[in-house]
């Protein structure tokens, strides 16, 4: 079995947004990179599954730390007061949706 190089690992980070379960990718996507602008280009979360107000966000690993509170602090979507809960944190897409988002879904 190969092992993925250090540099190329990444976590998939899930999440709840509280204040509704419409959100456009879109409006979550500009959301995300505006909380983000600071941080360098490798520690920016990127968004890679959204439905139903859950989601889920990918990071280097060696980010993480840093994504989590970052997704936390975000207040606004769009012009919707909201507040992202971290559910977890996983190794693969298909674990973090599995793990955390299945048994949330309506």
């Amino acid at each position: 079995m190969v092992v993925k190089d250090r540099v190329g690992r990444n976590r998939y980070i899930a999440f709840r947004i509280e204040g509704g379960k419409d959100f456009q990718t879109g409006e979550v996507i500009r959301t995300l990179r505006e909380a983000s602008h600071h941080l360098p280009k490798e520690a920016r979360p990127w968004l890679v599954h959204l439905r139903n107000g859950l989601g889920v966000v990918r990071v280097s690993h060696l980010h993480k730390d840093t994504a989590i509170p970052l997704l936390q602090s975000i207040k606004t979507v769009g012009d919707r007061d909201v507040k992202f809960h971290t559910l977890g944190t996983s190794g693969t897409i298909r674990q973090a949706i599995r793990k955390y988002l299945e048994r949330l879904s309506p």
